[in-house]
């Protein structure tokens, strides 16, 4: 394990060191600095001598990239190289669909009553923001590929105090093969996944300068290890490798402290406990049985005990060790050679696979031969010969024998198997395949899906979100503001202290059913089976703003009864052409335009329940217009006899009666229509109607 300087970009940002009495380790520096070295060489050993780990990451992760052939292979062939990256193509796929359930978050209140329920609900609300969050499902996304190539990926909470304005948690993915752990630890079934080690360790790079800051009372040792005798700019800048160790101690009487711990070389740039715990507490007074008054500690944590903080995914464990005993991926290393070792000497048979033509020296001289070309136009006359296959024949080529591409089809399906990827869940087509053969590989391989959200994605999510209401707890003395934007547009503020999350509340996750995708067809198809509200619809789809999206869907197809009047407010559009009449006359003038050209058009409409004089001024125009004039007899009768029922509706309207059911008929001349007036009329009384003469 290399531990110089190096020039290496700047991968980490750690918390500095903080001085806090309760936080005090009373270990001695070189009992600890050797025990720390002891059990990471054990570690080690283990994991490069038994697992060879580092060959089998680096094979796995070769494969991964495509590079997948090495020096044998070239030197035995010596031809150009053919590759068909099917692991690549399945791994990618794999992680696409897990990745896409992201479990929901549920905080179940201690008690029923209305405060408790209160702070639950505003607790998840700020989990959701937090945790279930398009960061986390990158995050997820990138760890379900770590697990797979690395054998194991880690998340890693730390508290960052120059995030925000008080400071904040984060947690990042951390880099596989920088990170080890107790190798006698198992992973439990119950708990969670870092509770059964003992010791977790990580190589970190920082620049010295950052270093020191974190460390300044090992300033002078540190330099001296590093042979720098002036400080200058460019020696505090370069990176420097150093150890950082969560442990488990128990002192004399047996009492088990969690602590961590950081080192270069043999010296120990310090320690300290779990600052992601409340050791000291603060004591409050409180009624006993017998109403007297007594002391309690209280502390401020959401765990029962000190956890170390790194989530750990992993999914195909046999028990023997924290690390997955095998992948998917590395299973199908074999598999993948064969189809490039199938698929190149397909590749070279083919290029080999070209007629050849031969002449016969008796006829034609070399130079001849040597001018004939494959030209389709090109003609070749030999003087004397009476057959020409005696002096030009054709020698054919020999395909690739069909064995190689049943291999290499066969090997490809093996992948696809392994993956639980097959073409029908890739999105492709393949020919002579029934339906029901596809639906049944789709539903094997979405069960094959759902098993790695319920074992991983489902225990991180759920440990992540634990995890931050342990940071909360333990640091979240002064308030914190969340400000985010919820799913209907809505903005969501949130003030969070300690102090407003309920002790006994309980934070589980639970899977969602279905994948995005399949939702969205559900949605489709309950939509269409009339079995489904727009607002549930708009939700499924994952649409931004579904209830004002399902809000302004109502509006419009609602818009017949009023002429559009609600949705045209609802969108901010003046129905009036900006000729500065109401919304009500601008929706009375263009629905006469309206049964204007369905009457013109041959067709039937009803007289509206209400005549305004809008609708009743633009009928006026039109019939004393030109184009009234030009149209043919039959339309202008049936123009004629709509005029004659509208007269019948005010009339009715005014008596306070109903409208008569048919329209009067008969043709006569059109009435005249007197410009619509409107006269003074008492408060809270409607505008009245102009008569038609």
């Amino acid at each position: 394990m290399a531990d110089e300087m190096s020039t290496e970009e700047n991968k980490k940002v750690e918390t500095p060191v903080i001085t806090d009495p309760s936080l005090t380790l009373n270990i001695e520096d070189k009992d600890l600095v050797r025990i720390m070295d002891k059990r990471i060489n054990g570690c080690e050993t283990f994991y490069e001598g038994t697992l060879k780990l580092s060959k089998r990451r680096e094979r796995n992760e070769k494969f991964y990239l495509g590079e997948q052939l090495d020096d044998k292979n070239i030197d035995e062939y010596k031809k150009p190289l053919y590759q068909d990256n099917v692991i690549w193509q399945d791994l990618e796929t794999r992680i696409s669909i897990a990745s896409g359930r992201m479990p929901d978050i549920i905080v179940t209140p201690p008690d029923p009553s209305e405060a408790g329920k209160e702070m639950a609900v505003n607790h998840q609300k700020a989990l959701d923001i937090k945790i279930n969050n398009e960061k986390t499902a990158r995050l997820i996304k990138d760890g379900l590929r770590q697990q797979h190539i690395y054998l194991m990926a880690a998340v890693k909470f730390r508290w960052d105090p120059d995030k925000g304005e008080n400071g904040d948690f984060t947690f990042e993915l951390v880099d596989p093969k920088q990170v080890g752990m107790d190798y006698t630890a198992k992973i439990p079934h119950d708990g969670f996944t870092a509770d059964n080690m003992e010791i977790i360790y990580e190589w970190i790079e920082e620049p010295l300068s950052k270093i020191i800051k974190k460390f300044p009372d090992k300033k002078k040792e540190l330099l001296k290890l590093l042979s720098i005798a002036d400080e200058t700019s460019d020696r505090l800048m370069a990176n420097v490798r150093y150890l950082e160790m969560w442990f488990t101690w128990h002192d004399k009487d047996g009492t088990q402290i969690e602590g961590v711990a950081w080192k270069y070389k043999k010296l120990l740039l310090g320690k300290m406990k779990d600052p992601n715990w409340d050791w000291e507490g603060y004591q409050k007074v409180k009624l006993n049985d017998e109403d007297e008054p007594e002391i309690e500690d209280v502390y401020h944590n959401f765990f029962p005990f000190p956890r170390k903080p790194y989530i750990f995914l992993t999914h195909q464990n046999l028990g023997k060790s924290p690390i997955d005993d095998t992948t998917p991926l590395e299973q199908s290393i074999p598999l993948q050679k064969i189809i490039n070792k199938r698929g190149r000497q397909i590749t070279e048979i083919s290029d080999r696979a070209i007629p050849k033509v031969a002449f016969a020296g008796k006829y034609i001289t070399k130079e001849a031969s040597a001018q004939v070309t494959h030209d389709p136009d090109e003609h070749i006359w030999l003087e004397g010969v009476e057959d020409i296959k005696q002096a030009i024949t054709t020698i054919p080529a020999t395909p690739p024998n069909p064995i190689l591409f049943e291999d290499k089809i066969e090997a490809r399906g093996q992948i696809d198997s392994k993956f639980s990827t097959h073409s029908v869940t890739r999105g492709e087509t393949m020919p002579q395949e029934s339906g029901i053969s596809k639906q049944i590989t789709r539903e094997g391989d979405l069960t094959v899906s759902d098993d790695i959200v319920s074992i991983v994605i489902e225990r991180v999510i759920y440990e992540m979100a634990n995890w931050a209401t342990q940071m909360m707890m333990v640091n979240y003395e002064k308030e914190h503001l969340v400000r985010h934007m919820g799913p209907d547009g809505e903005a969501v503020f949130l003030e969070l202290s300690r102090d407003k999350i309920s002790d006994g509340i309980s934070v589980n996750v639970r899977a969602n059913t279905v994948d995005k995708p399949t939702r969205r067809n559900m949605a489709s198809v309950l939509m269409e089976a009339g079995a489904n509200d727009p607002l549930s619809m708009l939700e499924d789809l994952d649409v931004p703003n579904p209830k004002e999206r399902a809000r302004r869907l109502l509006t419009f197809l609602l818009g017949e009864a009023d002429g559009y009047q609600r949705y045209a407010a609802e969108i901010g559009v003046d129905l009036s052409g900006g000729q500065g009449a109401g919304a009500q006359g601008g929706a009375g003038a263009q629905q006469a335009q309206q049964d204007i050209q369905t009457l013109v058009g041959g067709g039937q409409v009803q007289p509206p329940q209400q005549v305004t004089p809008e609708y009743v001024q633009t009928f006026l125009a039109y019939v004393q217009g030109p184009e009234f004039q030009n149209l043919d007899p039959t339309i202008q009768q049936s123009i004629q006899a709509y005029v004659q029922q509208l007269k019948a509706t005010i009339d009715q309207q005014g008596a306070g009666a109903q409208p008569p059911a048919q329209p009067p008929t008969g043709g006569g001349p059109v009435p005249e229509m007197p410009p619509a007036q409107t006269p003074a009329m008492p408060q809270g009384e409607a505008q009245p109607i102009p008569p038609l003469q």
